[in-house]
Parts: C-alpha cells; sequence; structure tokens
C-alpha cells in the first residue's frame, strides 16, 4: 500500500508525520485517483467533501491532514489556513521586515510551477475550510523519503544525471519564487525517483534580486521556454487572485534576471552544457 505524505518546513514542520500510514482506501478509489489530471485534481479539492481532519499537534501553522471523498474518489490533502503579516519578525536566523507567512502562496507556487512547465509542486486550491481560507493541496502519492533523510543517509539515486538535473530545475523555482523556507525537508522523493517540492507559505517576497544564483547551472528546455514566455499578463490574471501587485512584478524581475543568468552561461558556455532534458517530465 502506498503510503500519502506531505511536508511543510520550519513554520509547522511535520516531519515525524511522512511515516504514518496512509487511510486504507479501496484500491479501486486509488487506481482512480492516479488517472486524475490536474484540472480534475482542483476539482476535487474544491468540491470534495471533507469527511475527516487530523490535527498536526507540532508546528504552529495549524495545518491537519484531511480525509476528503467526492463519493467516487477518495484522497488525501494537506489543509493550511495561516495568513499573517508582521512588520518587523525575528525568523530566528535574521530579523525580516514585511514578513508573511500566507497560504496563499502554496496555491500561487502551484500555478507558477505549471505556468514554467516544472511540474514539480502538487495541486493546490483556495477553499474555505472551518470557515477560514485555507489552501488544500493534493496529497503527495509514493514518497519514499526527504531529500534531508537521502542526503543524511548517503543514498545514491539510480541516475545521477537525472536526479541532479532535476534537482538544478528544483533551485531555479526555488529563486523565481523566492522561497525563504526552501530546505532538504520541504524536498520529497517518490519512488520512481521524481522531485516534489512542499511548503511555500514563506515565499513570494518583493525582492527583485536573487538569493544565490551562483546555484543556477543548467535547466531544463522546457523550463527554460517557460520562464521566457511569462508576462505580467498572464502573471496577473493566474495568481492574481493569491499574490499582489508587488510580489507579481518581483517574480517577474527575478525571471528576468535568471533568464539572463542562462543566456549568458550558454553564450560562454554552449547550449549542450547549460539545457538539460528531464526524464519522466
Amino acid at each position: 500500500m502506498h503510503r500519502r505524505r506531505f511536508c511543510i518546513g520550519v513554520s509547522g514542520s511535520i516531519a515525524s508525520f511522512l511515516t504514518a500510514p496512509a487511510y486504507a482506501w479501496p484500491a479501486e478509489a486509488q487506481d482512480a485517483a492516479a488517472q486524475l489530471g490536474d484540472e480534475q485534481k482542483e476539482q476535487f479539492l474544491l468540491s470534495a467533501e471533507i469527511l475527516e481532519q487530523k490535527q498536526l499537534k507540532t508546528g504552529t501553522t495549524g495545518s491537519a491532514r484531511a480525509k476528503l471523498s467526492d463519493g467516487r474518489i477518495t484522497h488525501d490533502a494537506h489543509v493550511q489556513d495561516i495568513d499573517i503579516y508582521k512588520p518587523l519578525y525575528n525568523t530566528g536566523s535574521r530579523v525580516e521586515a514585511n514578513f508573511r507567512d500566507s497560504y496563499k502562496y502554496n496555491i500561487a507556487a502551484y500555478r507558477l510551477d505549471r505556468l514554467i512547465n516544472l511540474r514539480m509542486v502538487p495541486v493546490s486550491v483556495e477553499r474555505e475550510v472551518d470557515r477560514k481560507g485555507a489552501s488544500v493541496t493534493w496529497w503527495v502519492d509514493s514518497v519514499q523519503m526527504m531529500e534531508k533523510d537521502r542526503f543524511q543517509k548517503k543514498i545514491e539515486p539510480p541516475n545521477h544525471a537525472d536526479w541532479n538535473d532535476q534537482m538544478r530545475n528544483a533551485r531555479v523555482f526555488n529563486e523565481l519564487a523566492y522561497n525563504t523556507d526552501a530546505n532538504l525537508g520541504n524536498v520529497l522523493i517518490t519512488t520512481d525517483w521524481q522531485v516534489r517540492l512542499v511548503d511555500f507559505s514563506r515565499a513570494f517576497r518583493t525582492a527583485k534580486d536573487l538569493r544565490t544564483p551562483k546555484n543556477l547551472t543548467r535547466i531544463d528546455r522546457r523550463v527554460y521556454d517557460g520562464l521566457k514566455s511569462l508576462t505580467a499578463q498572464t502573471l496577473s490574471t493566474k495568481l492574481g487572485s493569491v499574490l499582489r501587485d508587488s510580489e507579481i512584478n518581483a517574480v517577474l524581475a527575478r525571471r528576468d534576471k535568471i533568464i539572463k543568468l542562462f543566456d549568458q552561461a550558454i553564450a560562454e558556455k554552449g547550449e549542450a552544457d547549460v539545457i538539460c532534458g528531464i526524464k519522466g517530465h
């Protein structure tokens, strides 16, 4: 039986929850859920009845694991309703001005991921749960470990080249989204060694500079083309309900710097050393 797991980061860590067994769904319900596309998953998360919620005892964001069913399909979801703003906030390592921690950024990350053809972020929708706005996110299926576990236990991936390129693309996305809580515990590895990125509640800052541009060394062709195709109008249409104008403008500014960086690398090294194709994506 597959295990369904989700992990959020420092703001509400549930790492100890990752190994908990999934609800015992009938095999036919699991098979039906596996066949759903993004739009169907969105509709399910928006309309399926929430049969049960288990509040997580660790963390501070009020996250919950929910059991959803539409009568035909039953699947887990992660529910997060935190939405706070503080003019100054001590994150533990620094003091951040205009600090935000919001469930809306999980939804923005999912939509942005699909706009640039990355497909590493699970489907997430905005829905009212217990009379509060929340992100309701598809529970990541077939997770075998977090990247933190793989790194600590020195477990080698079966295909090093593919793995390294996946991680390089993940770094591109975390730069684009300006994810201040990007860490190895928020990188999930499925049983077929596909990377999934979770917990963006502390992303989408309004900074227009890249955080660690030196880490951007290779990029998937489809992601590169997706980045180049982004426009202010597209982002406003797709992300305007969950991001402010200043946050959208910052995404575009960072996109411009990412493209400039890779274009310079292509000019210096050649496209073959910079552009890659990811197996299974």
